[in-house]
């Protein structure tokens, strides 16, 4: 799976992780713009079209994560979404379930686990996009 040059949003509020997840990632070859809070993340997403979402789940108050989940939904369906958390519970998983996230992870994560997750799902959505029938307008008949 090509991971070089895709688009990733990471938003944590925790200056470390921003800065040490984002440079392990652009090693691979992502292209990551980080926001620290939800509106850097709003602001960052209606400039460019993301591959993936990174997001904390609560990045200024409990759950609010899922506030760029649904933002992101809302403008790109098919952008993966991970959500990485300090704090994982039952409820905030069944919560990221039902909004059609990809993985939820606890922190800390490794870096390579995390990069393997994200090769997969790239894949996974490749394979699936290939595999969807053309609609009449976008086929070449």
């Amino acid at each position: 799976m090509k991971i070089l040059g895709k688009r990733l949003l990471l938003v944590d509020d925790e200056r470390a992780i921003r800065e040490t997840l984002s440079a392990i990632l652009r090693r691979y070859g992502f292209l990551v713009t980080t926001a620290a809070k939800i509106s850097e993340a709003l602001e960052e997403m209606a400039k460019q079209n993301f591959d993936l979402l990174i997001c904390d789940l609560n990045i200024e108050g409990e759950s609010d994560g899922y506030q760029v989940v649904r933002a992101m939904k809302g403008i790109n369906h098919s952008c993966i979404i991970v959500i990485l958390t300090g704090y994982p519970a039952l409820d905030s998983a069944m919560e990221g379930i039902h909004l059609g996230i990809d993985e939820y992870i606890a922190k800390p994560a490794k870096p390579d686990t995390l990069v393997a997750i994200l090769a997969e799902k790239l894949a996974a959505r490749e394979r699936t996009k290939d595999t969807e029938p053309q609609s009449p307008e976008n086929s070449l008949a």
